[in-house]
């Protein structure tokens, strides 16, 4: 049998059907960054059920209960039910779990798929069009096709509204479109998945966006040699447009760096959904040339929201003058223009840190520090190693941001890790402490190898 998600898998990389199908022991397990993702989506569609009254609702929490779902979905549609939740459908050796079939009348229906996405993606509609061409196996005739997915202009006010919260589109055209060659692509995975070799599962060949998810299965088949670089491999240096960048910045030096949660639902008034809002930060100050190196950081450790008091101590602790370096400024200073407006009593303040932000990236994106070593990556996980060899994240307790994000929220928010919260504050501490202290060293470093090549 075919699944839905399977058929997904297929047009994706038509090696990772294969896979799942014949030898799923080469599949990646699912990591907690993605579980969370699900678990998110998991967590949405009760808000548009909502929108719903009438609806049933079917699906199934064991094996047995998922066999059962066809008869159950038949018995549920016979005894008139007019909106059924999570119904399941079989036809010709495949099978579809829709999130929501609207009876509009006889065995005409309405067809529903909640996605957590902000928008319609192209997978949303191939993904519809397998339901349709199932269901019309099944003698249905679809009428009309809808995608409800998040709005990310919602500002929570007091209880989440469903209705504020959703976006309905409507894609039958789109879909139909698609459906014409479905059924063509569907005998394609079967024969796909029952083949006896694994289609070539080049990274050329993924499609829908997946190639960078697609690679995290190849290289589980096909782990990468590690790099080996020549002894004498060395980074070509524009030292006059990196002492021109690190003569323009002015003291005192603020090195900073955010880390943010976000929830699809917003969890407190005045945010939107994926909105990320800061609960951490890590601060190292260098008032002078040649001073010492002072650290300031924020952890808000309760269940309410950070924002407001992080942003109280933001304003304190930057003062009213000298540069405040991050790496990709960007994302820094389109959280202080949230903070800005979630708070206008600060908006003044926050304005004018954001006019004082610079970017520590910048000679390496721009190539005025190029090392062969970073890979062709401005990152700062793939800089710092080459140019600070003896730091590395690989010893904290927390080594990435996405990271850093989850744990906060079900340690602090969630308290789905309470009994944990203790260490993961204080490995949020060293994690972003260290994001802040990687710049001031990468900054050294710079200011060294420019003495030595002005030499």
């Amino acid at each position: 049998m075919i699944s839905k998600s399977d058929y997904m898998l297929f047009l994706r990389q038509p090696a990772w059907l294969w896979l799942k199908k014949n030898d799923p022991s080469k599949l990646p397990p699912v990591d907690a960054a993605t579980q969370a993702m699900f678990d998110a989506g998991h967590a949405f569609e009760p808000y548009v059920e909502s929108l719903f009254p009438e609806g049933v609702t079917l699906g199934f929490s064991d094996f047995d209960e998922y066999r059962s779902l066809p008869l159950r979905t038949q018995q549920a549609l016979e005894s008139g039910a007019q909106v059924v939740f999570q119904p399941r459908f079989e036809w010709n050796g495949f099978t579809c779990i829709s999130d929501i079939v609207s009876v509009v009348e006889g065995k005409t229906v309405d067809l529903y798929e909640i996605k957590s996405s902000t928008r319609v993606k192209s997978d949303h509609l191939y993904d519809l069009a397998f339901q349709k061409t199932v269901l019309e196996g099944n003698g249905f005739t679809v009428r009309n096709v809808s995608v409800i997915h998040v709005n990310n202009q919602y500002v929570r006010e007091g209880d989440v509204n469903p209705k504020e919260l959703t976006m309905f589109a409507y894609v039958t055209d789109e879909v139909n479109e698609i459906a014409v060659k479905t059924p063509e692509y569907m005998e394609a995975a079967k024969k796909a998945a029952a083949q006896a070799e694994m289609p070539d599962p080049n990274p050329k060949l993924a499609k829908l966006g997946s190639r960078s998810e697609w690679m995290k299965v190849y290289e589980n088949i096909f782990p990468p040699e590690p790099m080996v670089w020549p002894a004498d491999t060395r980074a070509e240096i524009n030292k006059q447009e990196i002492e021109r960048f690190l003569g323009e910045l002015q003291y005192p030096l603020y090195f900073f760096d955010y880390e943010t949660m976000q929830g699809l639902v917003p969890y407190f008034d005045g945010q939107r959904p994926y909105q990320q809002v800061p609960f951490q930060y890590s601060l190292h100050i260098i008032r002078e040339p040649g001073g010492e190196v002072e650290h300031r950081e924020y952890l808000h450790r309760e269940n309410t929201n950070p924002a407001p008091d992080l942003a109280k101590q933001l304003v304190e602790d930057m003062g009213d003058s000298g540069s405040i370096i991050t790496w990709n400024m960007r994302f820094e200073k389109s959280v202080n223009e949230e903070l800005g407006r979630m708070y206008p009593e600060y908006a003044k303040q926050i304005k004018a840190i954001n006019e004082r932000v610079v970017d520590l990236m910048i000679p390496f994106k721009t190539k005025w520090y190029d090392d062969p070593r970073c890979e062709g990556s401005a990152s700062i996980k793939k800089v710092l190693p080459v140019v600070c060899p003896e730091l590395s994240y690989k010893d904290l307790g927390i080594q990435d941001g996405n990271s850093a994000q989850r744990l906060w929220m079900e340690a602090v928010l969630d308290e789905t890790r309470a009994d944990q919260k203790d260490q993961i504050l204080a490995d949020l501490t060293e994690y972003c402490k260290m994001d802040t202290w990687a710049m001031v060293r990468i900054w050294q470093e710079l200011l060294i190898k420019i003495k030595i090549e002005t030499k």
